[in-house]
């Protein structure tokens, strides 16, 4: 499965932000203490956002950030399937296969936000990986941002340690919100291997590394994400990045940029798809 990565998560909050922002928090509900497993019990969070008003909704890292009247923050962590559904009911087409649909369609609601004005925020989570908390300081929630990083931090960041290019783009330190998808249309983009070390990359390629990583997760961003799997927009609505990809699951294509075939390998437990010819 392919986790929500960095356009997936910032399309999702800037949709969030749209419907929920300067509303008012007046229950929440959750089924399972599993969402909030960061916290004791429900009270805990009760007594930080009841009767607070939503003041920003931004992402940092991959996470969904609430900002409150009271400076706290709500954050949702997405992981696999965690979707956040403003006033919708789960179509079917969230249910596993064979799931009965009628009463069972909010089987896989975690938590429930009730917000002013008759609205309420879903975190819908088939897997159960995802998670909420109310935390006051977002200090080491996540590492350098790929769309706001400097080019000196990225060069810093790359060269840091020798790591396999693909591992490194994986990993959510010193930069947050690239995943599996990205990491592969990035590096195509860029025309560098995957299993390159970091070290042995000459600073021409890093600066293609890094002009790669802002313009492919910006695309992404303008196509509202990819829905390989379970990824939706808060009104269940698709991404359309996938139409779009170049070389993520497009093993034994010719190449969309020379005539190399697109191979796939593993790196690092994660399949990684690369055209031999170009990517060097």
């Amino acid at each position: 499965n392919t986790m929500p990565e960095l356009p997936e998560v910032e399309t999702n909050s800037r949709a969030l932000k749209s419907q929920i922002l300067h509303k008012k928090i007046l229950g929440i509900e959750v089924s399972g203490k599993r969402v909030i497993r960061n916290h004791k019990n429900i009270s805990e969070i009760k007594n930080k956002i009841i009767g607070k008003t939503i003041t920003d909704v931004f992402r940092i890292g991959k996470q969904v950030a609430l900002q409150l009247s009271n400076r706290e923050f709500v954050l949702f962590h997405l992981m696999m399937t965690g979707k956040l559904l403003v006033n919708q009911p789960s179509p079917s087409s969230f249910l596993a296969e064979g799931e009965e649909t009628q009463s069972k369609e909010r089987k896989h609601d975690r938590l429930i936000i009730f917000l002013s004005g008759k609205n309420k925020l879903v975190f819908n989570d088939i897997r159960q990986f995802g998670k909420c908390q109310v935390i006051k300081n977002l200090d080491g929630v996540s590492g350098h941002d790929p769309l706001q990083i400097s080019w000196s931090d990225f060069q810093k960041a790359v060269l840091a340690k020798d790591k396999v290019l693909k591992i490194f783009m994986l990993e959510q330190k010193p930069i947050s919100g690239i995943g599996n998808i990205y990491a592969d249309e990035i590096l195509w983009s860029a025309g560098i291997h995957p299993l390159r070390r970091t070290k042995s990359l000459s600073s021409a390629e890093i600066k293609k590394l890094f002009n790669s990583t802002k313009n492919i997760l910006n695309f992404a961003i303008q196509k509202k994400g990819t829905s390989a799997r379970d990824y939706r927009l808060p009104d269940g609505s698709q991404g359309e990045y996938y139409n779009f990809r170049k070389v993520y699951q497009r093993a034994g294509e010719k190449c969309k940029k020379c005539s190399g075939v697109i191979q796939r390998i593993m790196v690092g437990g994660r399949s990684t798809h690369f055209c031999p010819k170009h990517q060097k």
